[in-house]
């Protein structure tokens, strides 16, 4: 056994070979184009490898990227494309990969993993359902038709830079560069993703992808993966889209700390319902993630109050102290907690108080950046 450890570049293509026999990614990619974009630095940064008989046979991808929250700012990692060649499995391969992944992360300065499935590989690691959402489901003429003015159209990646205003101006957001598409990871986009930019005359207002249902035969549905910019415009322009592609469903999914999308929703009469997040979560450095959010703590706590809050982490425990009161919580418990999700313990006296103030944080949905 070799690893584990990152790819090599002269890996690549038995590692093509791994995900496409394990995923079926040769029905998204061209092989050529799958092997050259797993060449990209962020892939063979976060690509880790288990080696046997000279070839990959186990693998899973992490990425570090910075997520920004009412301007404070922390890293997040994700991870995805965890998979072991059927001739290989259990001999614990993923798990020694996994083990490998959550340290090069932690050491990156990631403070919480998303991930993008929920296998019992990962409930055993503590990730868990989190982060709140709203969705609805939005049907072919249950809007009233665009106001006039508004037009849609499909943009490319490459129109990104202008587009970055729009997705600079969200208060809960993933960073992303002018180059981001150029450098992003290539998985995005497999459920090939539908950029279109809502305008009013050449002045943009918003963007958002839509998303086709992977190995689904409902090829008229459509998932809002990624949005920025004018909520009303938003809304307003949505039957276009319908009118456009012949769409017939949108699934409209946004973080619950969107009040003005939420309103708007409402009063649209769209019926929202409660989720979480796509994937689960993983809190990998609670302390280190407070000491980022600090001004957001200060925001809404006293000075008082925050000063007898604190936070730490020993291993795969966490303790939230406030004053003499004290809490004792796993990582599973610490993500629904800071997240909000159904592991969130209940928790009373002035502890549950200061508590009940901050968390659960807002975090945005991965969009562009899931993996």
């Amino acid at each position: 056994m070799d690893g584990p450890r990152l790819t090599r570049r002269d890996e690549v293509n038995e590692l093509s070979d791994l995900l496409c026999r394990v995923f079926g990614f040769d029905q998204h990619y061209e092989r050529a184009t799958f092997v050259r974009e797993l060449l990209r630095p962020i892939h063979l940064r976060g690509g880790v490898v288990i080696a046997e008989d000279a070839k990959p046979v186990s693998h899973i991808f992490h990425a570090v990227e910075s997520v920004s929250v009412y301007g404070c700012r922390f890293k997040a990692a994700s991870l995805g494309g965890v998979c072991t060649d059927p001739g290989y499995r259990n001999r614990g391969y993923a798990g020694r990969i996994l083990e490998e992944s959550l340290a090069r992360m932690t050491a990156a300065g990631a403070r919480v993993l998303v991930v993008s499935g929920n296998r019992s590989l990962y409930q055993r690691n503590h990730c868990v359902p989190a982060g709140e959402v709203l969705e609805t489901r939005i049907y072919r003429g249950m809007l009233p038709p665009c106001r006039p003015g508004l037009t849609v159209r499909r943009f490319t990646s490459e129109e990104w830079p202008a587009l970055a205003p729009l997705n600079e101006a969200e208060p809960v957001r993933f960073v992303r560069s002018a180059d981001f598409f150029s450098k992003c990871c290539c998985w995005w986009d497999i459920s090939h993703p539908e950029l279109w930019l809502i305008s009013d005359g050449e002045r943009p207002l918003a963007y958002l992808s839509l998303l086709t249902p992977w190995r689904e035969e409902n090829k008229r549905s459509r998932t809002v993966g990624d949005y920025a910019g004018c909520r009303t415009a938003m809304l307003d322009a949505l039957p276009l889209f319908s009118d456009a592609d012949s769409i017939q469903e949108i699934n409209l999914r946004f973080p619950r700390q969107d009040r003005e999308l939420a309103y708007l929703a409402a009063s649209r009469g769209l019926q929202t319902k409660s989720a979480t997040l796509w994937g689960t979560h993983r809190m990998l450095n609670l302390p280190g993630l407070m000491r980022d959010l600090r001004p957001y703590l200060s925001g809404r706590l006293t000075g008082r109050d925050l000063r007898r809050l604190s936070f730490d982490q020993r291993g795969e425990q966490c303790t939230l102290s406030f004053g003499a009161e004290r809490l004792e919580l796993d990582l599973s418990q610490a993500a629904g907690l800071v997240l909000g999700g159904p592991q969130a313990p209940e928790v009373e006296g002035g502890l549950g108080r200061a508590l009940g103030a901050v968390f659960p944080i807002p975090f945005p949905m991965p969009g562009f950046n899931y993996v």
